[in-house]
């Protein structure tokens, strides 16, 4: 016999698959920011994962934000703990170009974006509902909180999209295959956490280079870094702070960061001492 709570769940699952993977509203009412957001079916690899992407339109002249927001953004917030038969969405972010508000950089898509997501289905060859609760920033001359949601049936195997195609061809790749060689990182204590300076040896990327560090798992503030080139070097400067005003101290294994250009996106890592 069904509990309730799974005869629930059982209802959302064949109601959320009666629906066909289109267009979903976004936000009702003229002027708002977000024009739609959908689910853009994509296709299944070899195995079994789905490659879809979340769409989101926005109003000319807006923006939203990438992962890492910067000092001026809003970072996005995905729920999707509501889906049926997923066992995983990992989102794979396409290259975000750099905003300058009121003096700050923010890092961010204008117009539209295009997100493409990897769907692990729980029971391979069957249908996944996909339910989403979005929380997301978008700015003009203001930024706004927006809360969206969206919801598709997938079936089948799909086929190629070029639109999620062309947001992968600008998905990060890693440092090494540009020719990252080395990676050295020295934290020094400040009155309020620590100063960190990256050097990553790496050619040239492209115009406007940026470094964005990140300590993942830590808890730990990590400032949008001033970067800058020396020779055959890329160094980035930023300011660390642990939780309750702590000591910092990191694991150079576990530092990650990206180097962000007009033309490439890279990421590495851990780092030597220097």
């Amino acid at each position: 016999m069904l509990t309730r709570s799974a005869f629930t769940a059982a209802l959302a699952f064949a109601a959320a698959l009666s629906y066909p993977a289109a267009p979903a509203p976004a936000q009702s009412g003229p002027g708002s920011p977000v024009l739609n957001v959908e689910i853009v079916p994509g296709w299944t690899e070899r195995d079994g994962t789905r490659i879809a992407a979340l769409r989101i339109q926005l109003q000319p002249g807006w923006h939203t934000y990438w992962r890492i927001p910067g000092e001026a953004g809003i970072a996005p917030r995905f729920d999707w703990s509501r889906s049926q038969n997923v066992a995983s969405i990992t989102p794979i972010w396409p290259r975000p170009v750099v905003f300058d508000q009121n003096g700050m950089e923010s890092f961010g898509y204008e117009d539209e974006l295009v997100l493409p997501i990897a769907i692990r289905p729980r029971i391979a060859d069957r249908p996944v509902a996909v339910m989403g609760a979005l929380a997301i920033g978008v700015c003009r001359d203001t930024c706004v909180p927006v809360d969206l949601s969206v919801q598709a049936a997938l079936r089948g195997a799909g086929g190629p999209d070029p639109r999620i195609q062309a947001a992968l061809d600008t998905a990060a790749r890693p440092g090494e295959g540009a020719g990252l060689t080395r990676a050295t990182c020295h934290l020094e204590p400040a009155q309020r956490g620590a100063n960190l300076t990256l050097r990553a040896t790496l050619p040239r990327t492209g115009h406007q280079e940026h470094i964005i560090v990140e300590l993942p798992g830590t808890g730990y503030w990590v400032s949008d870094s001033h970067t800058w080139r020396e020779g055959g070097d890329l160094v980035a400067e930023a300011r660390v702070r642990a939780p309750a005003h702590a000591p910092v101290s990191i694991d150079r294994a576990s530092l990650a960061f990206t180097v962000l250009s007009e033309g490439r996106m890279l990421t590495a890592r851990g780092c030597q001492g220097g």
